[in-house]
């Protein structure tokens, strides 16, 4: 089979993965998808016209690439739910403490809201903040510099 009829058929079983994902994710190729290809197209080389050796490297590089970026990007998500859930536990022990925000508004904390991953504390006035938007945190209802 030469590189044309390899690639025609890496193109075909492609595509029947790519039907059975979400819209979201046609475009994109995870490790298990590349080393499928990569080893039918391993499978299906010219025994006497092997794959160039600078070619096979690259695409090994090329994988090994993509497993890690795979890893980094599964880290930054485990960090992101660690800091959320630090953000949620800080915000149920900041309720019934008054604040200040950045804009000069005072309340008291009532509650606590969640919005597409994002923590909100709610004033006893109504307005949603973010804790970062704070700049000071007090017990009571008066400041105590």
């Amino acid at each position: 089979m030469d590189v044309a009829t390899t690639n025609e058929y890496i193109t075909s079983l492609m595509s029947e993965t790519d039907t059975a994902s979400t819209e979201e994710n046609v475009n994109s190729m995870g490790k298990e998808e590349f080393l499928e290809m990569f080893t039918k197209q391993l499978q299906y080389q010219d025994p006497l016209n092997p794959m160039d050796n600078t070619e096979f490297t690259a695409q090994l590089a090329t994988f090994s690439s993509l497993e890690q970026l795979t890893n980094i990007n599964d880290g930054i998500q485990e960090m992101i739910q660690y800091e959320n859930s630090l953000n949620n536990i800080f915000g149920v022990n900041m309720i019934g403490k008054s604040v200040t925000t950045e804009d000069g508004a005072t309340g008291v904390i009532t509650g606590i809201t969640f919005e597409d991953g994002v923590s909100y504390l709610s004033l006893d006035s109504g307005e949603k903040v973010m804790m970062s938007e704070l700049t000071s945190i007090y017990n009571g209802t008066t400041s105590s510099t």
